[in-house]
């Protein structure tokens, strides 16, 4: 015999399982992503980090030599010393 309302129910709780599962995995799937994003961006920060904190010095003895980076070039004066 047919029994309506068991179907009934039977579908509701098939919704609420699939409802139940769709919510599980999207939360799952943005952790992830989360995760992800945030682990990429602190390797980022390290790296800007550790680039900026590296210092060269010259050797004992050595004249410390400066370069210009200015686009237009470095002004020589008339005493021949540079404008930097």
């Amino acid at each position: 015999m047919l029994k309506p309302f068991q179907l009934v129910w039977e579908l509701i709780e098939f919704g609420l399982q699939a409802l139940f599962l769709y919510v599980l995995v999207l939360i799952l799937m943005i952790t992830v992503m989360f995760f992800a994003l945030s682990d990429s961006s602190l390797d980022r920060e390290k790296e800007k980090l550790a680039y900026v904190t590296k210092v060269h010095l010259p050797k004992v003895g050595t004249a410390i030599e400066k370069v210009c980076t200015r686009i237009d070039g470095c002004r020589i004066l008339k005493d021949g010393t540079i404008e930097w």
